[in-house]
């Protein structure tokens, strides 16, 4: 008998906290997402040119490269994938309101583990 196998669904996690990407890496693979986890926006851009990924989970606040570089790389080389970023921060609502329009989610830090897997489980 042959079995096939469905391929899981692949996501970027953006973060320098060593705890929050094994928080939400734990919550993701739980449920079925394949997980890569990088630790500045440059690292990111470099995964985001190389493959495709049902989500990517980016922290804005970060103290060099992070999200904010990976969405403006976005915004001037691959705008279809903004769709595909939540936005994982702690960041004022001051300044997400300029930014939450132009991808596909936002789930603030803290967060709850199941709000977090709902939103990306609605994306991919």
């Amino acid at each position: 008998m042959v079995t096939l196998f469905k391929r899981k669904p692949r996501v970027l996690v953006l973060d320098d906290d060593v705890s929050m990407q094994k928080l939400v890496s734990v919550l993701l693979r739980r449920d079925g997402f394949s997980v890569e986890v990088v630790g500045s926006g440059r690292a990111a851009i470099a995964a985001v040119e190389k493959g495709s990924y049902a989500a990517l989970l980016l922290d804005l606040m970060m103290p060099h490269e992070g999200g904010m570089t990976v969405l403006k790389h976005l915004r001037d080389n691959n705008p279809e994938m903004l769709q595909r970023v939540i936005l994982l921060t702690a960041t004022p609502d001051s300044v997400l309101k300029t930014i939450a329009g132009d991808v596909f989610a936002v789930v603030k830090k803290p967060f709850e583990g199941e709000d977090l897997v709902a939103t990306v489980r609605k994306l991919a």
